[in-house]
């Protein structure tokens, strides 16, 4: 880890988060004591419980919170300068858009917001278009769209500076058999092309197909982490988590 080009992708060490439960200053502890490391071009899956961490652990890497304690790096640096410099990007649960405008209209805007100028602009809007299998409806009213193409223009803002590494909460939440599918195709394509995804969910099947890395967490902890022939040589991750995870 002494060089950044050696580093993970994201890396976590003994991070721990709380966050005030009352008035009275009772904290409750979401993560405590995470380590993780995160390769360069893979998929690592965060799956558990509600409550088990998973969305603390990726607002974190997206420097939306700050841990209590522990470090964070994400692309070698801190999360906030990631954020800043567009080497990471977060893909909210709940993907809000704003029903009057367009896809393109909308990713538009976002890029001028962003910073993007001009004909980079144009071409980073129909790039993200174009990798997220939106550039036909492009222009039609976002109140048209289904859950799944919604999605994918929650991806598409995600994609708009090019990141390094992508981070999603549940994308698949809501999602039909096609759209998951269309969804993980997406996911193996970013990959492909050198970036590195982490992603949380609820759906553990379909993981193993094309995840490359899966943690298990319970009560803020990490209690199982693995690549794929880990998790197919302990029986497959259902299996896994029934056993590990308390019912």
């Amino acid at each position: 880890m002494n060089s950044p080009l050696d580093a993970p992708a994201v890396w976590l060490e003994r991070l721990v988060k709380d966050y005030a439960s009352d008035w009275r200053g009772g904290r409750v502890r979401a993560l405590d004591g995470v380590t993780l490391a995160v390769a360069r071009g893979s998929v690592c899956a965060l799956v558990g419980a509600n409550g088990s961490g998973k969305s603390t652990a990726l607002k974190l890497c997206a420097g939306l919170v700050r841990p209590t304690a522990g470090g964070c790096r994400v692309a070698g640096l801190t999360p906030a300068e990631a954020a800043r410099c567009g080497r990471v990007a977060y893909l909210p649960e709940e993907t809000l858009l704003p029903d009057f405008d367009s896809a393109r209209g909308f990713l538009r805007r976002l890029a001028a917001i962003g910073g993007i100028d001009g004909a980079a602009a144009g071409a980073a809007v129909e790039t993200a278009l174009a990798q997220t299998g939106l550039a036909a409806l492009a222009d039609r009213p976002l109140a048209t769209f289904s859950k799944g193409q919604r999605q994918r223009v929650g991806l598409a803002q995600a994609l708009l500076r090019g990141p390094d590494i992508l981070l999603l909460d549940e994308p698949a939440s809501g999602l039909d058999p096609h759209a998951q599918a269309a969804l993980q195709a997406l996911i193996v394509r970013q990959r492909a092309l050198g970036r590195t995804v982490v992603l949380t969910a609820h759906f553990l099947t379909p993981l193993e197909e094309f995840c490359d890395q899966f943690v298990l967490l319970h009560g803020g902890r990490v209690i199982f982490e693995g690549s794929r022939a880990a998790v197919t040589a302990r029986g497959g991750l259902e299996r896994i988590y029934r056993k590990e995870v308390p019912p």
